[in-house]
């Protein structure tokens, strides 16, 4: 019987998550030794956010993750995933709708590298100092997409993704991948239904 509720909720939950708009890019802080122990419950989270139409995830890594580390946990994801540090980017395809990110880089590293880059092509000729603008920045980011959510686990400050999550709505949620359920994916979801996104109005 207990069952039985338990399912008709889900259902009824789902429903109600699937009528309502969905982000199309989440991102989720975290650590390499925590996706890697709890990689079964990546797996199924990704899989969810395809089938709710979350085209983009960011795994923020938080820790010392070498490149090698995150090109082996690259490869064991199905879909699309792009790993990004200081000083690679690389991608390998997959199947399914969902592009995954395995994102190394802190925000402010981005910035200086980027405020590198412009210095250098204006030293060439290639950039005018008035040409520089917000859209010459972002074209330059490696991840261009705003995240519509950013799960964390606490209230201490990350620079992941800085420039794109300015107006991105934060859900302080301590992700165990090891026991995470569909209906926790699912309360992430309508959580973020729930609220009212201002972006900086």
């Amino acid at each position: 019987m207990i069952e039985l509720i338990y399912r008709l909720y889900i259902r009824k939950l789902e429903k109600e998550v699937r009528g309502k708009k969905v982000p199309a890019h989440i991102m989720v802080i975290t650590s390499f030794r925590e996706i890697n122990e709890g990689f079964n419950g990546v797996r199924s989270f990704i899989r969810w956010c395809d089938s709710f139409d979350v085209r983009e995830i960011t795994f923020a890594i938080n820790g010392n993750a070498s490149f090698e580390d995150l090109k082996k946990l690259a490869y064991r994801i199905p879909c699309r995933a792009c790993i990004v540090t200081e000083n690679t980017t690389l991608e390998k395809s997959g199947e399914g709708r969902v592009r995954v990110f395995l994102n190394a880089l802190s925000g402010r590293r981005e910035l200086v590298q980027i405020a590198k880059e412009l210095a250098e092509d204006v030293l060439k000729g290639k950039v005018m100092p008035d040409a520089i603008d917000e859209r010459e920045i972002e074209k330059r980011l490696r991840v261009k997409s705003e995240p519509d959510l950013i799960l964390r686990a606490n209230f201490e400050l990350d620079d992941f993704l800085i420039w794109q999550s300015i107006y991105s709505e934060h859900m302080f949620y301590d992700v165990d991948w090891k026991n995470l359920r569909y209906i926790d994916f699912l309360r992430i979801l309508r959580e973020y239904q729930k609220r009212e996104r201002r972006y900086g109005r």
